[in-house]
């Protein structure tokens, strides 16, 4: 992956756990994000919505004993909000089939387990957008497999 994959981007960070918080900074600013800002709540990540467009947001599904994707949700319903239609990669611990499914019914582009390695991380993200590019929004995009059992 290229340490400039994600040049000239604006991301946006959503993850309430401080040193993941800044692991995350610096490995999209590592892979040369031009603007990265961060949010430990779901206030400020609305704070920093409202604020400016973004072309990624990194959105942790627990947030301090709050619904991340509460924040996907509403983003999505509001057409006229300059971030509605943000590529949305859910950066989570949780590897749940119905959690997964929870965040593409609201509206993900992509599902990655943490920890993440910094190049799949990357990977990820100029996939999601140039899915989005070629196709708008286009089909979710997960790491996260699971395989039935023959019990």
């Amino acid at each position: 992956m290229s340490q400039n994959c994600l040049q000239n981007l604006r991301v946006l960070i959503v993850e309430d756990v401080n040193a993941i918080r800044s692991l995350v900074r610096r490995i999209v600013t590592g892979l040369g994000a031009s603007e990265v800002h961060d949010a430990a709540d779901v206030a400020s990540a609305w704070t920093a919505l409202d604020a400016a467009p973004f072309d990624v947001m990194l959105l942790d599904y627990e947030l301090n004993g709050e619904d991340g994707l509460s924040i996907l949700e509403d983003l999505r319903l509001r057409a006229d909000h300059p971030n509605s239609d943000i590529a949305v990669v859910v950066l989570t611990g949780h590897a749940e089939a119905h959690v997964v499914t929870e965040a593409v019914q609201k509206g993900a582009d992509a599902y990655l387990v943490k920890p993440v390695a910094p190049d799949v991380l990357g990977k990820r993200i100029v996939q999601v957008l140039e899915s989005r590019n070629d196709h708008g929004r286009g089909a979710p995009v997960s790491e996260v497999v699971w395989r039935r059992s023959n019990n």
